[in-house]
């Protein structure tokens, strides 16, 4: 069964987060952080990997998951979490996407890399 998906990534403006230990997370770096292959690639991991629920197919559930998640220095995916809900099992599916994305280029800034905050929505929409 063949998934629509749009998804987009968005920016938050310039600010800074302490986070526990020490380190800085930006929202906005000078070189933000890169999947590999591009934005079509990570859109195409998407697109491939999400499994639609089988709870939210049967329950004609539609619409998006917004995630935020941190791009770590070495280029990992960390602290993933929900901004806004759609239900507790794309949630879960949008989690597990973010969080399973191979290791991104970091951001930079002045050169060297930071942890950068990014956000993401997840559209889920059952095929007509």
């Amino acid at each position: 069964m063949k998934l629509a998906l749009v998804a987009f990534l968005l920016s938050f403006s310039f600010t800074l987060s302490q986070a526990q230990d020490g380190d800085k997370i930006y929202s906005l770096a000078d070189e933000q952080p890169a999947y590999p292959g591009g934005m079509s690639a990570f859109f195409k991991y998407i697109q491939t990997d999400m499994q639609y629920p089988d709870t939210a197919k049967a329950a004609n559930v539609e619409g998006r998951v917004f995630v935020e998640y941190v791009i770590e220095k070495d280029g990992s995916v960390s602290s993933a979490k929900i901004l806004k809900s759609l239900n507790e099992d794309c949630d879960k599916e949008a989690l597990r996407l973010i969080s399973n994305s191979v290791k991104w280029s970091p951001g930079k800034i002045d050169g060297k890399a930071v942890r950068v905050k990014m956000a993401l929505p997840l559209n889920f929409k059952l095929p007509r």
